[in-house]
């Protein structure tokens, strides 16, 4: 399966968010829409929650950011990491339910394609709720506060996720293997 088509962004909190937290004369913590959306994008794969979009939260025009972002020579990165969190969550995610050979198929042959599922629809949905779990955080306008907001929940996800692998593994684990 692989990463072809724009992406779509039908969330209201999308147009909140390219007028706030990606221009320089709000907020402004994101050069450009599509950093924020690969941020939020990898809080839902993490938490493995997915939102769609309410009739009441869709936006008439809504944001789009165009596959020549993400495809072209200069943003390989970008292509990459966005097909590495497709990888990811298509052989982890618990929110579509399919075995393991064709989670395999999927995430590993690009020529491969389930008509139920696109690619790109999948990862927007983690990256709303993403989005939703920002918003949650952020209650400021002054982009200091802001990013002080939202570097304290940044560190508050990765000591959860430290304190779980702790809680798993022993030194003496470790030493054994």
């Amino acid at each position: 399966m692989r990463l072809t088509s724009d992406i779509i962004l039908y969330h209201k909190n999308w147009e909140r968010a390219d007028d706030e937290l990606c221009n320089e004369a709000s907020i402004g913590l994101f050069a450009r829409l599509v950093d924020l959306f690969l941020v939020a994008c990898a809080i839902g794969i993490m938490d493995d929650k997915s939102s769609e979009v309410s009739e009441e939260l869709t936006l008439e025009n809504p944001k789009n950011i165009g596959r020549n972002t993400y495809q072209s020579i200069a943003n390989t990165d970008l292509y990459d990491t966005l097909d590495f969190m497709l990888q990811n969550a298509i052989l982890n995610s618990k929110t579509i339910s399919l075995d393991e050979d064709e989670r395999l198929k999927l995430a590993f042959d690009p020529e491969y394609n389930n008509k139920k599922i696109s690619p790109m629809n999948f990862l927007v949905g983690f990256a709303n709720y993403g989005l939703e779990k920002i918003f949650e955080k952020i209650d400021s306008k002054a982009s200091i506060v802001a990013i002080d907001e939202l570097y304290k929940f940044f560190n508050s996800l990765t000591l959860s996720r430290y304190d779980d692998l702790l809680a798993n593994f022993t030194i003496e684990d470790l030493k054994n293997n």
